[in-house]
């Protein structure tokens, strides 16, 4: 979504070639403020509003708060809340890049959607979890030695090893790995909880199972293919050649929908899945809390609880005590 509101240029510009360039590079600059799936997301559901307000008959840019609100209705009868925030996010970006005042924070906007929260429920509905069992029968189900193989065998084991986001894998350069005497060192930097880009670092240390070493499979992907810059991950042509271009995360969710059914492992997987699962299968080896943070890089000791609760919800149980 492109960004409109650019600042006035000062009179001082030396013509009119520098500032048309600053005013590029402003747009580039107010782009950047989100993340391209943010973007995308947003786009998408600006679109689904702008479409229902032309059925209605009514104004999408500026909206009023009541054609808001009977959006949202219209929303809550098939749709999530997380995805009714979503839409409600994007109208209000797409105001505030226009200068125009946000009809999402009106009161009567926000009293229908707590409204739509209570009645609808705002519990979200997880994933389940890639654990190591789910993950070896995912492993055994990639068979041959051919370069596909090595590339999905080495995306599903650093996805689990790293706890990381589908973007975060495919947004990987050969300029972010690093390896020593213990493992491999791979640098994130940008995630979805840095958009700003400080980066962070992950250690992926070698382990004794080497069917389930992420640091050697990775390795044996990059030797096999003499990638030694760019994107670490990429795509195959038709013809099953090795392409310059990078995987998108819809790549890693298509192979993880593949390979649990290939595999025949019960469960509504995703991409998040190999995080979730890292979480959970740490939870149950009764890692502390801090270890498993600085994998996952999670802020709120709050969020990553949600995942470690239920992986520990028959840990010392009360009815065990009970009843022998």
């Amino acid at each position: 979504m492109t960004s409109t509101i650019i600042p006035q240029l000062p009179a001082t510009f030396a013509s009119a070639e520098n500032a048309l360039a600053a005013i590029e590079r402003a747009r580039e600059y107010a782009d950047a403020s989100h993340a391209p799936g943010t973007r995308r997301a947003y786009a998408s559901a600006l679109r689904g509003f702008q479409a229902w307000c032309a059925t209605c008959d009514v104004e999408s840019l500026p909206a009023a708060p009541q054609t808001v609100v009977l959006y949202v209705t219209h929303l809550a009868d098939f749709s999530k809340l997380a995805t009714i925030r979503r839409h409600l996010a994007a109208i209000a970006h797409a105001h505030r890049e226009r200068g125009l005042e946000s009809p999402v924070a009106h009161e009567v906007v926000r009293r229908v959607v707590r409204g739509i929260a209570r009645t609808n429920g705002a519990a979200q509905r997880r994933k389940a979890a890639i654990t190591l069992d789910v993950l070896r029968a995912m492993l055994l189900a990639v068979r041959g030695h051919d370069l596909k193989v090595k590339r999905d065998r080495a995306i599903l084991l650093l996805g689990f090893a790293g706890a990381l986001r589908r973007s975060e894998l495919a947004a990987l350069d050969f300029e972010d790995l690093g390896w020593s005497r213990e493992g491999l060192r791979v640098t994130i930097r940008r995630s979805k909880t840095d958009q700003t880009g400080l980066g962070s670092e992950i250690a992926v240390p070698y382990v004794a199972t080497q069917s389930l070493c992420a640091a050697r499979a990775v390795r044996l992907w990059l030797e096999a293919t003499g990638i030694t810059t760019g994107p670490v991950f990429r795509t195959f042509t038709l013809r099953s050649a090795l392409s310059d271009r990078r995987i998108d995360g819809r790549d890693v969710a298509n192979l993880v929908h593949t390979l649990a059914a290939r595999a025949g492992v019960e469960g509504d997987f995703s991409a998040h899945s190999l995080r979730a699962g890292f979480v959970t299968s740490a939870a149950k080896a009764k890692v502390s809390l801090d270890s498993i943070a600085r994998t996952t890089r999670h802020k709120s000791l709050t969020v990553l609880m949600g995942y470690v609760r239920p992986a520990q919800a028959f840990d010392d149980v009360a009815l065990t005590s009970i009843i022998a």
